[in-house]
């Protein structure tokens, strides 16, 4: 059910928008969405076994980095509850819940950081 949902769109690719951390492997990415002065992080993932080495902060930056270079006042996202802690860590703050796109009724946390 969640496949279209995180599949990585080859739109974005081709845009630009998407971000990957390597080594000899593929450790994360991050992809990027643009509304009007907002950037919305849609996928941002990490490998299992490098979570919490530093990946996910990287990503993160560079998500910051690039919404900002695409003009973007403002980065949101709706991550998965379990990760809301990363992004508040990364000083993104709560603003409301929006409706997930594979579970219904379950709903997501929404998140917004200013970007200056």
């Amino acid at each position: 059910l969640c496949r279209p949902v995180l599949t990585v769109r080859t739109e974005a690719i081709e845009a630009g928008r998407v971000f990957v951390a390597e080594t000899d492997r593929i450790l994360g990415f991050v992809s990027l969405d643009q509304n009007e002065n907002e950037a919305e992080i849609a996928l941002l993932f990490v490998e299992p076994d490098v979570i919490q080495s530093g990946v996910g902060r990287i990503l993160f930056a560079t998500a910051e980095d690039q919404a900002r270079a695409m003009g973007a006042g403002t980065l949101v996202t709706d991550p998965d509850p379990n990760a809301l802690g990363f992004y508040l860590r990364m000083g993104m703050v709560p603003d409301g819940e929006g409706p997930s796109g594979v579970i219904p009724g379950r709903m997501l946390p929404h998140v917004r950081k200013a970007l200056q």
